[in-house]
């Protein structure tokens, strides 16, 4: 009897663990479960937080390019005028992209660029930086293959 009540705490403790595992790496949701939850929460909270890998501003042109919506992996932008070239290769749906402070994603989206086809293939953007620090394009509408180069004046080989 001992014995079998040693083997159920032993389960019991091992699924306390693999949920507070899950938790931390944000497979489950640390508000749906609730005490647990919320002491795991309060110590990643309270813990040492890592800080944000800093970004370094392009020195080139950097081009992305894919098939559906998505996001890009995070790039640096000084202030100044930057410009986005885009070229799509949808059929009849649209390509709307913009970028997006990454810090700040509440942020208004900067230099949106939108391609309707088959009239248009290709289209660009302009905008000015006035807060230098780490970017995303966020590519909100594609079907077809796209692609989007990013430029600042003074890249080696881009505008300006």
């Amino acid at each position: 009897m001992l014995r079998a009540a040693s083997y159920l705490f032993a389960l019991a403790l091992l699924a306390v663990v693999v949920v507070a595992l899950l938790m931390v790496a944000g497979v489950v949701p640390a508000q749906r479960s609730s005490v647990l939850g919320g002491i795991i929460a309060a110590e990643a909270t309270n813990g040492s937080s890592q800080p944000a890998p800093t970004v370094t501003p392009i020195d080139r042109p950097v081009s992305f390019d894919g098939l559906r919506p998505g996001v890009t992996e995070a790039f640096g932008l000084r202030d100044g005028l930057v410009v986005l070239q885009v070229i799509y290769d949808g059929t009849v749906e649209p390509f709307s992209a913009s970028l997006r402070l990454l810090d700040d994603p509440n942020a208004e989206p900067i230099a949106p660029v939108s391609i309707i086809p088959p009239l248009n293939r290709e289209g660009g953007a302009s905008a000015q930086i006035t807060r230098a620090g780490s970017y995303v394009l966020d590519v909100e509408l594609a079907e077809g293959e796209w692609v989007v180069t990013i430029s600042q004046p003074g890249d080696v080989g881009g505008a300006g």
